[in-house]
């Protein structure tokens, strides 16, 4: 290894470089990979060896580095600016997730941009496709060892999709077939997978790219990546490079930030960039403890270098990033007990821990309103205090909560809770018993109303033209009137509950009847039973958290309704929030960037930092979550939370049922 720690061609501009970060930075080794703890500074020290090739006379465009998320790209370039990289120079740096990247790449192959089907209940019609066709391929012998339930179990529909996801980021199928090895369910069981999902997955990519045709039909979550992987993975395709024009061919430097984000697809696309651009440098930067994508074949050993030298030919120079400099020893310590391991800081400031109990949510709320009150209290900058979520339904209170203490946010990972289906859909339905869907004041939200209305309550829809009309189409045309002309809405209702399933029409007429009768506190929690929101909610989402989440955003609204006395009363009162929180964006936007909260799904804000990060609703079964993947994913989790703040981690624990990753943490709630 060599370096000149004293030498550095790049003068970092805001920050003092430790040795650690110098040596990062200064590095001559061509390949280096970085362990390094949270708030150890892994997105600046990659900055500032892009900084240093660019002092060095590499040329913008010839540099990319790579993230798992988007947020991640945006962090890495903010991290540039804050050096002293010119603005327009870090806008030359290619910076992109691999998915974008991956999109990039697969458009000059196949020539167009291809639909995304992102949602499971978009995906279950292919699924069960999937499933019909294997049962009429399959042998005798192979049905005998398969599990194919009959289609509407949705259970099955989560499962396939959870380990289609899993088996193709390990790319599980297509290492099979490179070591010409059959599929096996002894095969399947070494991959940790089920040998039936796996023949089912076979027969769903059929569907979905159907042999000898030039693309597929769709795409779903991640199969970009998982797509280039398979075209750049293939040891028959040594030179797969010449079949795709947008390849990168001359890189001088591949950079890779949250390296433990790696699953076998991403390292194959990582692997053919260094096989296609040989003379350029490397610098990938992880933490082990931060592995939360295990869902989708991430595995910290990608950044080993016993797994990375035999694959790439390369020596890995593996230099360390230990003590954080994000946070002080309080935090330190307690982020050390949750990862079971030491950790260091070195952080000049102090972190303040605050770990309190709640009640109830709506106690739990009040907590997260004062404690926003008091910063911007304080003059602090309101877009450094952050709320992270484990669930979005959490937000339906909160954000109740927020828009009456006139505290603008904006949301990250989800939308605001109003423009969420099944509230959309019981806004509709509010509007047809109020007849005020002219209340309603934006056309898109009115066209949202319209659609959840077809699709919850299954509307047959009639064609227009003629029968070469798909049902977005249909959809569409009917749809148009209905916003154009909101009088018209109880006619279309009425016009359309009447050809309807039966049972739909009579959970519908029963809502409808108690809506217009019914006064009082409890008017909205009998409209609800009497709409069976929780059978409804089975019956139309795939995934049982995605269910759970439904229910939950309902029973928010159950909580905030109790409020009114009527169903118009609430109505106006959401329509009014609504328009409220558009006004405080449009405020905000005008205004300083800095005057909005967020509150954010973890996930998306893993690679950022905060001032001030409180974590509510920190209760059994909510964190760690009851429908969990695993135990294992939900402590990572928990552990890039509480490690995104700088000076303030507020905790907020339930009374009742406090989650077991408080006490991990040793640490004690305070009344």
């Amino acid at each position: 290894m060599h370096y000149d720690n004293s030498l550095p061609s790049f003068s970092a501009q805001g920050i003092v470089p430790t040795a650690e970060q110098l040596a990062i930075q200064t590095s001559n080794d061509d390949t280096v990979i970085v362990h390094a703890n949270a708030g150890a500074a892994k997105t600046t020290s990659l900055a500032l060896r892009i900084a240093e090739g660019l002092a060095r006379g590499l040329v913008p465009t010839s540099i990319l580095a790579l993230t798992y998320t988007e947020p991640a790209c945006d962090a890495l370039r903010a991290a540039l600016r804050k050096i002293g990289v010119a603005p327009d120079v870090v806008k030359k740096v290619w910076i992109s997730s691999f998915e974008t990247f991956a999109l990039y790449c697969l458009k000059s192959v196949e020539g167009v941009a291809l639909p995304a089907l992102h949602d499971p209940e978009a995906l279950q019609a292919s699924v069960w496709a999937a499933v019909a066709e294997l049962r009429e391929r399959a042998t005798p012998e192979l049905l005998e060892q398969l599990w194919l339930p009959t289609e509407g179990n949705s259970e099955f529909v989560e499962l396939f999709l959870r380990q289609s996801l899993r088996a193709k980021g390990m790319l599980a199928r297509e290492m099979a077939y490179w070591d010409d090895q059959r599929i096996t369910a002894e095969y399947a069981e070494e991959c940790g997978l089920d040998f039936s999902l796996l023949c089912v997955l076979a027969e769903f990519e059929k569907l979905r790219h159907p042999p000898g045709t030039d693309s597929p039909k769709f795409r779903a979550e991640h199969d970009a990546s998982y797509d280039l992987a398979r075209l750049v993975g293939d040891p028959d395709q040594p030179t797969f490079w010449n079949d795709i024009p947008k390849w990168p061919r001359h890189l001088a430097a591949l950079m890779l930030d949250e390296m433990h984000d790696l699953n076998h697809a991403l390292f194959a696309i990582t692997r053919g960039l260094l096989a296609s651009n040989p003379k350029c440098y490397f610098c990938g930067v992880g933490d082990v403890d931060q592995v939360i994508h295990a869902h989708a074949g991430a595995d910290a050993r990608y950044m080993q270098a016993e797994m990375f030298e035999p694959q790439t030919g390369r020596h890995v120079q593996a230099l360390p990033l230990t003590a954080s400099y994000r946070f002080g020893p309080a935090l330190a310590a307690s982020a050390g007990h949750l990862a079971n391991k030491p950790y260091a800081t070195q952080a000049a400031h102090t972190t303040q821990l605050r770990c309190t109990t709640y009640a109830d949510d709506l106690d739990c709320v009040q907590q997260v309103v004062q404690a926003a009150l008091q910063w911007r209290a304080e003059k602090r900058k309101m877009n450094e205090f952050v709320v992270l979520l484990r669930h979005p339904h959490q937000s339906v209170l909160l954000e109740n909560a927020l828009l009456e203490a006139g505290l603008p946010y904006q949301t990250r990972g989800f939308g605001t809770y109003l423009q969420r289906p099944e509230v959309i859909l019981v806004r509709a339905l509010l509007a047809v018993a109020t007849q005020h869907f002219g209340a309603v004041q934006s056309a898109e939200t009115r066209r949202r109303m319209v659609e959840e209305l077809v699709v919850f309550c299954r509307f047959q829809l009639g064609f227009f033209r003629d029968e070469s009309e798909t049902p977005a189409e249909r959809l569409q045309e009917a749809v148009r009137p209905v916003v154009a002309d909101p009088s018209i809405l109880a006619t279309f209702f009425e016009s359309q509950i009447a050809r309807t399933e039966p049972q739909i029409t009579r959970r519908l007429r029963k809502a409808m009847a108690i809506a217009r009768s019914q006064t009082g506190p409890a008017m909205f929690a009998q409209m609800l039973d009497a709409l069976e929101m929780r059978q409804w909610a089975a019956e139309h989402w795939v995934e049982k958290q995605r269910q759970a989440d439904a229910v939950a955003h309902l029973e928010g609204l159950k909580q905030a309704a109790a409020r009114f006395d009527s169903v118009a009363a609430f109505f106006a009162h959401l329509n009014q929030a609504e328009v409220h929180f558009e006004k405080q964006r449009e405020h905000s936007k005008r205004s300083a960037k800095t005057a909005e909260l967020c509150l954010a799904d973890i996930a998306q804000v893993k690679g950022l930092e905060f001032d001030h990060v409180v974590l509510p609703f920190l209760a059994q079964g909510a964190f760690p979550a009851a429908e969990r993947v695993s135990m294992v994913d939900e402590r990572k989790l928990m552990y890039v939370a509480v490690t995104r703040a700088r000076s303030t981690l507020s905790l907020l624990v339930s009374q009742a049922q406090p989650s077991q990753f408080v006490a991990e943490m040793q640490l004690v709630p305070s009344a």
